[in-house]
């Protein structure tokens, strides 16, 4: 296939767009990609920029404003035919020329984004613009059970119930500043539940996630019907647990909960520049 990559264009999403996004995102995590879920939201919001090419769209890549003047960069994805052309690399210089001037213009302070760490292509691209780790999770999947069990939502987050983690809150493959600021973030996305025996954080707007807020003891396998209560009876679903909570890794294995790949790795990045 002939392509040239000079004919490509960068501008923002249009709803026009949206059968050519569907499109990119069938190629993505076998069929799963959530984009189609967030692509409307993503298209009334500032900042998610498209590659054009010969009258479709082929790539995207958004940035977001999060709490503490941090711009998050997500959902960079490249139709499967296009890939390995230059055409990632084209989005992220298009995105940082944007991201400087909002730097500059004081709306901005640092540039951040979460991937996995086997995605070799992103690190190397982001780590020679200067991008570093700065945090990192243990993201590990469970397989639904049949039972369901309706646990206790609690009004609002406290930044309290996060005291196990570092500099860094995860939302699902989001995070934020650990601090007051990311509050109105966190309660949007996200709630605090409780069962007799743990509270817990259900954060997430398009992959919810269940985030660990203390270590683990054989007791929560009581708790697993409260958490298929969130996503209905045998469906699969992602744990997050921090590195504080790393000894519990065996006990929660032993439950059935797993890593994609074989290899115990602390598999979610958290990268800044």
């Amino acid at each position: 296939m002939n392509f040239e990559l000079d004919s490509c264009l960068i501008r923002p999403a249009t709803k026009a767009d949206r059968d050519d996004l569907i499109s990119v995102s069938k190629g993505i995590w076998g069929g799963t990609d959530y984009l189609p879920k967030v692509m409307d939201r993503w298209i009334s919001e500032p900042w998610f920029l498209v590659c054009e090419y010969q009258g479709h769209v082929i790539a995207c890549l958004k940035l977001s404003l999060f709490p503490d003047q941090v711009l998050w960069f997500e959902g960079l994805r490249v139709r499967s035919r296009y890939q390995n052309r230059g055409v990632a690399t084209l989005m992220n210089r298009h995105s940082f020329a944007l991201a400087h001037d909002l730097r500059r213009a004081g709306k901005v302070r640092s540039f951040e984004f979460c991937t996995y760490y086997l995605n070799k292509e992103s690190l190397h691209l982001t780590q020679k613009l200067g991008f570093k780790v700065v945090a990192t999770f243990w993201q590990l999947n469970k397989r639904g059970i049949k039972a369901t069990r309706e646990p206790k939502l609690l009004p609002r987050v406290d930044l309290k119930a996060f005291r196990h983690y570092g500099k860094y809150i995860p939302c699902a493959w989001q995070s934020l500043h650990h601090c007051p600021d990311a509050l109105p973030f966190l309660n949007r996305h996200g709630r605090l539940f409780q069962t007799p025996r743990a509270t817990y954080y259900l954060g997430g707007g398009h992959e919810p996630h269940l985030t660990l807020l203390e270590a683990p003891t054989p007791a929560i396998k009581e708790d697993l019907p409260y958490f298929q209560h969130f996503f209905g009876s045998r469906k699969s679903y992602g744990v997050i647990v921090p590195p504080a909570f790393k000894d519990s890794l065996p006990l929660l294995q032993s439950l059935g909960f797993h890593f994609w790949e074989r290899e115990v790795a602390e598999n979610m990045l958290i990268l800044k520049m």
